[in-house]
């Protein structure tokens, strides 16, 4: 079951901050990702300590990448990417990071060969990371329990 799901509806804001979300789009490219990475890296430095927050920045980025490589490359003009986050509620052992990269390109296995196709290898090392790739685009999602030094 999704984190999201067993959380249940997004509850009354409180001293707290129970839930806290991170939400950007920005059309498909280099300039873009790394952009999106920086934001979220400066956003994710509150509810992670800095080697979780570097590795989770990492495994954002390749999956942005990703999009910018594989999602609109038959395409004339880079399509969007998005990218949102979220932080439960205060759990036992910390919070858990919901992150989410999706497009709305069509999935593309790299034809490169050596140095190509360690993106998705790393972000499951880096998170737990899921990916859903269909017609109307691809979505990774990337899970973790963060805790503040």
């Amino acid at each position: 079951m999704d984190v999201l799901q067993r959380m249940g509806p997004p509850p009354r804001e409180t001293v707290d901050r129970p839930v806290v979300s991170l939400g950007r789009t920005a059309p498909a490219d280099r300039s873009n990702a790394s952009a999106l990475r920086r934001s979220f890296r400066s956003w994710v430095r509150e509810w992670a300590d800095p080697d979780t927050a570097d590795d989770l920045a990492l495994a954002v980025y390749e999956a942005l990448a990703n999009v910018v490589d594989h999602a609109y490359s038959t395409a004339t003009h880079p399509g969007e990417m998005r990218l949102w986050a979220a932080v439960s509620p205060p759990l036992h052992g910390g919070r858990d990071l919901v992150v989410t990269v999706s497009d709305d390109g069509l999935w593309r296995r790299s034809t490169g060969c050596g140095w190509r196709g360690r993106g998705l290898p790393l972000m499951h090392t880096l998170a737990r990371a899921t990916v859903l790739s269909g017609v109307h685009g691809t979505t990774v999602q990337l899970r973790s329990r963060v805790s503040p030094e």
